[in-house]
């Protein structure tokens, strides 16, 4: 992992942010449909499953909470069962949520979809979008004046759900000419919010060109958004935008003048639902804990790559993040990092193969060896000894080539997708790591049986299976090294 992502995100924990903005209760019902209805022309769902979540600003405090940020919530629901449940929802986060305020007559927002396994058929939206009253705002504006300078960043989310009022938006306004805090905005009318002179704003490629006043073109959109810079600045006012390119990446301004292109990664099959949130509530972190603007955009698009391999709507974790940098490098430093790579790997389905062994003369057996292990699976860990286990393993002549030559040497192989070492404090056994990656496959060499090989029990007992992979024959480090110590001979030692 790059040690200054490292910092930052480590960074994350500390830091106190406000978010203000709508709350959306997103209810998902499930089932399966083999037949159409009698009725109608529509296919009947027998629903199988109810799961429910929050969206909307409230989607960006668990994003930030679960990036490691204290997050209070100060927002509008309605007085019923539906606001409530959102508020319980929050409160399981571990989201502040003495600020969301219940008012008489208003009813929260939900939006309801049906789904035939992963196909929305129909959704069905309920709930008052009309402007909060003006006792509301009252209860939100003393929250603001008595508690603005609690936190350190600010996040608006606004979803036309009437919660920034001209009224709010004008509170803010004083509040950050007396003290300015970090202000990032979420919302499709950025221009409503343009006096608050943001911090970072986060423009899809749609509401950019509407901004610039451009028509929307199916191909070469990063060169006709690389010149909307300018514009975007005079309608926003916004220091940084942030303007989301999906699996194009992203383009960042700096005062209307592009510092920054990144690229985004590969995800197949990808659910991009609240994936804007991940990314600005990891910008927003970056930028409050002193990360450059490059650094920050790469935290940011790596959080959302995280959240989009999910199933569900779901936020991008502090530790999964920390993990993303480590599973897009081979080394892997500790047990820790190793245990959050492999949960990552489980949460995407792919089969876990785990060895381990000294490699210290990488010859043509070993790399056969280890082809065939990753063939067993999906992802391939090897764990290798230290100069230590490997002189206690071997003898004191060994190993010819030291711990950071050999992981340089098993990171370039295709076969490998991470290696770490083990042995540093005189145990020989890589049991914490086989612990750490719960392995689906150990897979180790032909001249063991599971009788022999001590870890069996364990793998077996987390639920993975012993596999043995069969040497080449005639192929061993000690064989060339006497080849070598007898001037190229194929002689055995005596």
């Amino acid at each position: 992992m790059k040690s200054s992502y490292q910092h930052i995100i480590n960074k994350f924990n500390s830091s106190k942010v406000l978010v203000i903005g709508d709350v959306i209760l997103d209810s998902y019902l499930k089932g399966d449909s083999t037949r159409l209805s009698p009725e109608a022309p529509v296919p009947v769902v027998n629903v199988l499953t109810k799961e429910e979540a929050v969206g909307g600003a409230a989607n960006i405090a668990l994003n930030l909470c679960a990036l490691g940020a204290e997050v209070t919530f100060l927002s509008a629901v309605g007085s019923d069962e539906e606001g409530q449940r959102a508020i319980d929802i929050l409160k399981e986060k571990g989201i502040g949520t003495d600020f969301i305020v219940k008012e008489e007559g208003r009813r929260t927002t939900v939006k309801t979809r049906v789904m035939a396994k992963a196909q929305i058929l129909a959704r069905f939206d309920q709930g008052t979008q009309q402007a909060i009253q003006l006792d509301t705002q009252k209860k939100l504006e003393k929250v603001l004046l008595e508690r603005f300078d609690d936190f350190e960043a600010v996040v608006i989310g606004d979803y036309y759900q009437g919660i920034l009022t001209p009224y709010i938006v004008s509170v803010l306004q004083k509040l950050q000419q007396s003290s300015p805090k970090l202000l990032s905005v979420d919302s499709k009318e950025l221009t409503a919010f343009r006096d608050l002179r943001p911090t970072l704003v986060k423009p899809n490629y749609f509401e950019a060109m509407k901004l610039a006043g451009l028509e929307y073109q199916s191909s070469s959109r990063v060169s006709q958004a690389e010149i909307t810079g300018k514009a975007l600045f005079e309608k926003t006012g916004a220091e940084i935008i942030a303007l989301s390119l999906d699996a194009e990446g992203a383009l960042i301004f700096e005062e209307g003048e592009l510092s920054y292109r990144a690229d985004a990664y590969n995800v197949p099959a990808p659910n991009v639902v609240g994936a804007g949130d991940t990314f600005i509530s990891a910008f927003t972190l970056s930028l409050l804990n002193n990360a450059d603007i490059g650094s920050a955009t790469e935290l940011a698009i790596a959080a959302a790559t995280v959240a989009i391999q999910k199933d569900d709507t779901a936020p991008c974790y502090n530790s999964e993040l920390k993990a993303f940098f480590t599973s897009n490098s081979k080394m892997v430093t500790d047990t820790e990092e190793l245990k959050q790579i492999a949960d990552i790997y489980r949460s995407q389905g792919k089969k876990i193969v785990f060895t381990n062994g000294c490699f210290d003369i990488l010859h043509s057996g070993h790399v056969s060896y280890l082809n065939r292990s990753k063939e067993l699976g999906d992802v391939l860990i090897v764990a290798l000894n230290c100069d230590e286990s490997v002189q206690r393993l071997k003898g004191p002549d060994r190993p010819i080539n030291p711990l950071d030559d050999r992981i340089e040497v098993l990171s370039g192989l295709s076969s490998i997708d991470h290696v770490i070492s083990f042995g540093h404090h005189n145990e020989d056994s890589p049991v914490e790591l086989i612990k750490a990656a719960r392995p689906d496959i150990y897979a180790k060499g032909g001249d063991y049986t599971k009788e022999t090989l001590p870890e069996a029990s364990l793998v077996e007992e987390l639920g993975g299976k012993i596999e043995f992979v069969s040497f080449v024959p005639d192929h061993s480090t000690t064989r060339i090294i006497h080849r070598i110590n007898n001037g190229g001979q194929l002689r055995q030692p005596a």
